[in-house]
Order: structure tokens, then C-alpha cells, then sequence
């Protein structure tokens, strides 16, 4: 009986999900759905990268654990961000420069560049090295930095700080 009013209430928010699912904007079609996703995508990677940093830089305690699952979703993010980019009229109330559609190409060039310092990290984490943990952690904070110095409007650049304390393990 147990099992059944489980199947039943899992069948339901099943259901329930799918239902909202479908009711979601599209944000490759909507330029306001496509401006949240851009917003949210890069907090998310801001904070996780400078998180990343603290432990690198020995901020917040070194917990290996932590680091990695830190650098795997950053990689993760790099690989995906750009994606809600180039949703024609979603650059009026953004913080994208406008000019940013023309600029296609140059963009996905920087992208690339988040993306491979990314990885870099991701591979000197994973390989237990500091020293290469560290400057892989700089490269990518510069890598944001380039394409936020490049794309986004003046009143609006944000610049990350990089970190100035030797590797914390």
C-alpha cells in the first residue's frame, strides 16, 4: 500500500514538472528570458571561480573535495555560456554591449579562451599541483576579466580581483 501511494505521488510530480517544463520560456526565443540566463549563468561562475580562488589561495580551509567540484562546474559553465548569447534584441536592457551581435566572432574567440583556461584548471586540480592550480586560477580570472573589459558596457564592467596569496596547500 506504501508502495503504491509512493508510485502515485511520484507519478504526480512527475507530472506536475513536465507541466511546468512546458510552461518555461525558451531562452534562445526571448530576449528577457535570454538576459536572465546570461545573468544567472555568469553569478554563478563568478562565484564559483572566485570561490575556487579562496581555496587556491589558501583563504578558505583546502578541502580537495571542495576545489574540485568547484573547477568541474566552472568547466562546465565555460562550455555552455555563450549559448544565451546571441538572442536578437536581449542587448538593449543587458549589461552586453550592444555591438555585441556584430562581434560574433571575436566573442567566441575570448569564449574559447575561458573555456581552454578552464580545463587548464580543472587538469592542475585534478593533478594535485598548487603552483599550476594557482596560475591556472589567474589565467582564468584574466580570461573573464579580457571579455568583460571587451563586451560589456562601461557603467557596467565588472572586474574580478586576482588573488594575491601563495597557493594555501
Amino acid at each position: 500500500m506504501q508502495k503504491t501511494v509512493l508510485s502515485i505521488a511520484l507519478l504526480a510530480s512527475l507530472f506536475g514538472v513536465a507541466a511546468e517544463a512546458n510552461s518555461m520560456p525558451d531562452p534562445y526565443a526571448e530576449p528577457a528570458a535570454a538576459i536572465q540566463a546570461r545573468q544567472g549563468v555568469h553569478r554563478l561562475m563568478g562565484a564559483t571561480l572566485m570561490d575556487a580562488g579562496a581555496i587556491a589561495t589558501g583563504k578558505k580551509p583546502w578541502n580537495g573535495f571542495t576545489m574540485l567540484n568547484r573547477v568541474d562546474s566552472l568547466a562546465g559553465l565555460s562550455i555552455i555560456y555563450n549559448d544565451f548569447f546571441f538572442v536578437p534584441d536581449s542587448f538593449a536592457v543587458s549589461k552586453a554591449s550592444d555591438d555585441l551581435l556584430e562581434r560574433k566572432e571575436e566573442f567566441q574567440s575570448r569564449s574559447k579562451a575561458l573555456k581552454n583556461a578552464t580545463l587548464g584548471l580543472r587538469l592542475a586540480v585534478r593533478n594535485h599541483d598548487g603552483h599550476s592550480s594557482m596560475k591556472a586560477v589567474v589565467t582564468t580570472i584574466q580570461a573573464c576579466n579580457a571579455c568583460h573589459q571587451s563586451f560589456m558596457k562601461p557603467d557596467a564592467r565588472l572586474i574580478l580581483p586576482l588573488p594575491d596569496a601563495p597557493a594555501g596547500h
